[in-house]
């Protein structure tokens, strides 16, 4: 069963302006490697890299089995040791950057946008605009 963490081949099946589809049929997924995932240093054209059918090397950071998505990263080959060793809060979705992307907690733009009518209103009366 894949998980995260995990180290795995795949052959690389697509190449777009922001990242590599992979995919490996012994263990039934398809995953893509975000443009900034697939080293340290810029890259201007995946297509000047990676070529369709080549077989790679990459770590799994994130899966989601609600949309049937994985996130896999070349960078983090590298990094390894360090990617998940930050605690997790319950409940939340983890990706290796980011660690609060869950819908049932009031974080990230959720609480600005439920604070924003109060500010704007602050606002009006501090400046006096009507």
């Amino acid at each position: 069963m894949l998980k995260t963490g995990d180290v795995i081949k795949g052959k690389i099946t697509g190449i777009q302006s922001y990242g590599l589809f992979v995919e490996n049929e012994e263990l039934t997924f398809k995953g893509l490697i975000h443009i900034s995932e697939c080293s340290d240093d810029y890259i201007g054209d995946l297509n000047s890299i990676y070529k369709i059918g080549q077989v790679i090397s990459c770590l799994v950071v994130d899966i989601d089995p609600a949309n049937q998505h994985v996130s896999l990263s070349i960078k983090a080959l590298h990094q390894k040791a360090g990617v998940h060793q930050k605690p997790v809060p319950a409940g939340a979705h983890a990706y290796h950057k980011f660690y609060w992307t869950n819908n049932e907690d009031v974080v990230g733009f959720q609480s600005i946008a439920a604070k924003m009518t109060t500010w704007k209103k602050n606002a009006k009366q501090t400046y006096g605009i009507r």
